[in-house]
């Protein structure tokens, strides 16, 4: 299975901090022991059974309070789940030792806040919960000192929504040094496209699928991943008579990506929410591939090319930027050497270390 952006994010800033600083505990909650990863302590406490964030943060409280003792002789806390930030927040309190949070998602935001519509469960609870429980939240997740945002339209979004009285860093994720994509593209008679990523509405897929039916019939597409739209794709191929272009993989191991990356020609990104960040897209450039992204969100911040970024929900715009992309295949070593020189880990790293000083002179 694909492993989701933030797991592999927070894998990467342990180990990388790791060879930074003295020592690096990771607290988790996705098992029932400790481990040694690549150097790293890692802590698992059991899964959280509820996804009602008043509920999962006290049931993340109880065995955090266990541990208070252990997490007093840290210089700083980090909080990289934006859903048990509030639990965080009360532990940096009770024992007055700095805290970071990485405001990855927007869970603690209305739907509305960032262009959205909430489906029916999530509307209940904006409704009951938003004004009430919903402060308390956001009112702990305030007692953490800094936090950082992946771009700066996440930050916007954030000061734009109670989030405007505190100290807010903009510090994108890092690449992964060892996602290695071969250099050598295959000698197809076709252009291939490539989409990686959840198969849901925020994505944007169907004006990709759209955009196919404006493309010259040379040119393919491949859907990596998942999702609760994925019948509708499928049926949307078939009604835009190109399902003989676009192949749907289905999920496919991290570890195996590399071989999509290497044998596609142009990487799209079609999203049409302010997403906070793209790491598929950090892994395109990775790969040498010209990336063509909607200009709206993190993953607009990450394409260099202002030409290859067009407005979200138009399939035509999306279309002739895609057509553009193929005819300057040459941006992808640009996009190589650009990526590895501003997502390096060892940048990236350097960055936050600076919020971590910042956030222990300020405490």
């Amino acid at each position: 299975m694909i492993h989701g952006g933030g797991e592999i994010s927070v894998q990467l800033l342990a180990n990388t901090l790791s060879s930074h600083v003295e020592s690096v505990e990771v607290f988790s909650f996705d098992g029932n022991d400790s481990t040694c990863v690549d150097g790293v302590t890692v802590h698992r406490f059991s899964k959280l059974p509820h996804q009602i964030f008043e509920i999962s943060n006290a049931l993340a409280y109880v065995p955090l309070r266990r541990k208070l003792k252990q997490l007093e002789s840290f210089d700083v806390l980090h909080s990289y789940n934006l859903a048990l930030n509030p639990s965080v927040g009360r532990v940096s309190m009770q024992l007055d030792v700095p805290s970071v949070a990485t405001l990855n998602s927007y869970d603690l935001l209305p739907k509305s806040s960032f262009g959205m519509v909430a489906d029916p469960p999530r509307r209940l609870y904006e409704l009951l919960a938003m004004s009430t429980t919903g402060r308390i939240l956001r009112t702990e997740t305030k007692r953490i000192d800094r936090f950082i945002t992946l771009s700066d339209a996440s930050r916007n979004i954030y000061h734009e929504n109670g989030f405007n009285d505190v100290s807010i860093d903009v510090v994108p994720n890092m690449l992964d040094p060892s996602f290695d994509v071969p250099k050598e593209k295959s000698d197809s008679e076709v252009y291939q496209l490539l989409f990686v990523g959840s198969l849901i509405k925020e994505k944007g897929v169907r004006y990709l699928i759209e955009a196919m039916a404006e493309l010259p019939s040379d040119i393919i597409l491949r859907v990596v991943g998942t999702g609760e739209q994925q019948k509708k794709l499928h049926t949307l191929a078939h009604e835009m008579s190109v399902n003989s272009r676009v192949e749907f993989t289905g999920q496919v191991p991290y570890e195996q990506l590399q071989k999509y990356y290497a044998n596609s020609d142009v990487f799209v990104h079609p999203g049409v929410w302010p997403e906070p960040f793209g790491r598929t897209l950090l892994e395109a450039m990775q790969a040498g591939l010209p990336v063509v992204a909607t200009n709206v969100g993190g993953p607009s911040e990450i394409v260099p090319q202002a030409e290859l970024r067009c407005p979200p929900k138009d399939a035509t715009a999306l279309a002739e930027a895609i057509s553009l992309a193929l005819e300057r295949l040459e941006l992808g070593d640009e996009n190589r050497e650009y990526v590895n020189e501003k997502y390096s880990p060892d940048v990236v790293i350097d960055r936050i270390r600076k919020v971590y000083r910042t956030a222990i002179s300020e405490h």
